[in-house]
């Protein structure tokens, strides 16, 4: 190769990494921010003129016995299962990730991930919910089980707008997202961290699975409708999203 060729070839190659770099970057943006961004949107907007949460709650409710499919209670099987053995094993699972963010080298054990891997999911799984919880307290949206139409009171269904307004001598309720499936799908993270396609499937599959089995439970107690998990699950593909791409994981495989 002439010598005087080599210098174009090196530009070529720089300017082949910066392309690439940014077509990254763009679809990390695309798929972290802006399209769970524009579903959020779709399902807020779709919920204030379709009544579509009524429509899948009239089917998890038993009119003539005027109770829910699930009886919530904690302490029962179906409890113990789906709202408290999940809540101590998300628990135990954020804790083995700080341990391994202060020591990634345990005996033969090895963490494939990074330090800041390891810190990118820790904080998903705190700030998702954490997101939820701000939210859920200045919506007040009235739980299901807690409205004129399924026996609950004098509180009529009200869609996320109509609820956030105070209405004189009502309680304010904390029905709105749903604050115990975003457990579940804090580990979105999962998804974004992992080092291969396979590894982010499963990761996406483990955070769906989680997140919307914890969620079904509670809309068949009458504790959520369908748009609160829906809602929950796009804000914690959002927050995972952007944090993501604010942590460059891409860049840092």
């Amino acid at each position: 190769m002439p010598v005087q060729e080599q210098p174009d070839v090196a530009d070529n190659l720089t300017e082949n990494k910066k392309l690439h770099r940014q077509t990254q970057w763009n679809g990390a943006l695309y798929y972290g921010a802006v399209l769970p961004l524009g579903l959020l949107v779709l399902v807020l907007a779709v919920g204030e003129w379709v009544p579509f949460d009524l429509w899948v709650q009239d089917c998890l409710y038993d009119w003539n016995s005027r109770q829910w499919l699930v009886a919530f209670d904690k302490h029962s099987a179906l409890g113990l299962i789906f709202y408290v053995i999940p809540k101590i094993l998300l628990g135990i699972f954020a804790g083995l990730l700080f341990l391994l963010t202060i020591r990634q080298r345990w005996g033969r054990f090895a963490c494939p991930w990074n330090r800041s891997r390891l810190i990118y999911v820790l904080l998903c799984m705190a700030l998702i919910p954490s997101l939820v919880a701000i939210l859920k307290a200045h919506t007040g949206v009235a739980y299901p089980r807690k409205i004129d139409r399924y026996g609950g009171g004098n509180i009529p269904y009200r869609t996320v707008w109509q609820s956030i307004p105070r209405h004189i001598g009502e309680k304010r309720y904390k029905g709105w997202p749903a604050g115990h499936a975003s457990g579940g799908y804090a580990l979105f993270g999962l998804a974004f961290a992992a080092l291969s396609r396979p590894g982010r499937r499963r990761g996406l599959m483990i955070a769906l699975a989680t997140g919307s089995l914890m969620g079904t439970y509670q809309m068949l107690a009458g504790n959520h409708y369908l748009s609160h998990t829906i809602v929950s699950m796009l804000l914690a593909w959002l927050v995972a999203g952007v944090l993501a791409v604010f942590f460059r994981l891409d860049d840092n495989c």
